[in-house]
């Protein structure tokens, strides 16, 4: 019974040494700030390396058939807003044409994606949305109206903005605020140049925003 007893006690005395190491190892890592929580940011927006989409935007324009705009304006570089980040770009081809879209990342680490294709309006805001979509409303930003899609069940909505040649969807979990920031750095934009034989850059004239339903 002695030797059982000092065995527990043995046992005892080990957890009681493991449990402030322990502690101070997870205080260690919260003030390091590299844990983070899990409730409302996406940890691989967070953590992926930034992109410079300029050279991206501009191949886009030579080898797409339909124009391609770069956000641009004050505050914006290379196609990205101030305190923003772009992270990924990729082609998809649809029903009807391909779309061409970047992802960003704002400020406050919510994503909004550009997307711009040459395809049919409704097809474009199914493919961006992921299920057909009714229009819940407008919002004008200076001389051009954008349409509202959503929000969805993963709280995401998109504004489209039926340009001459192309159709424009911003799409996304981000603020008001900052949709407004990218369609404003966006929407008055001239196409980038084309490569020969290719889409030619038409004048910037505004088509109505669309209803695909």
């Amino acid at each position: 019974m002695a030797e059982k007893s000092r065995l527990l006690q043995g046992r005892r005395d080990l957890v009681l040494t493991m449990v402030p190491l322990i502690a101070l190892c997870l205080l260690a890592v919260f003030a390091s700030g590299n844990f983070r929580f899990g409730f409302g940011a996406n940890p691989d927006e967070e953590t992926v390396d930034p992109i410079d989409p300029k050279s991206v935007y501009a191949l886009s324009a030579q080898n797409l058939r339909f124009p391609v705009r770069m956000p641009a304006g004050p505050g914006v570089e290379n196609g990205v807003p101030a305190e923003w980040k772009a992270t990924a770009t990729r082609d998809e081809d649809i029903t009807g044409g391909t779309v061409f879209t970047v992802n960003y990342v704002t400020p406050e680490k919510n994503s909004l994606q550009v997307s711009q294709s040459n395809a049919p309006l409704p097809n474009v805001v199914e493919s961006v949305f992921g299920a057909r979509a009714s229009q819940s409303g407008t919002i004008p930003i200076g001389a051009r109206t954008w349409a509202v899609y959503g929000p969805n069940e993963k709280n995401r909505s998109a504004w489209v903005l039926n340009e001459t040649g192309a159709v424009v969807v911003l799409y996304g979990s981000a603020t008001v605020p900052r949709f407004t920031e990218i369609a404003t750095a966006i929407q008055d934009q001239q196409p980038l140049p084309a490569a020969a034989g290719g889409a030619a850059p038409p004048a910037d004239t505004p088509a109505p925003a669309g209803t695909p339903n």
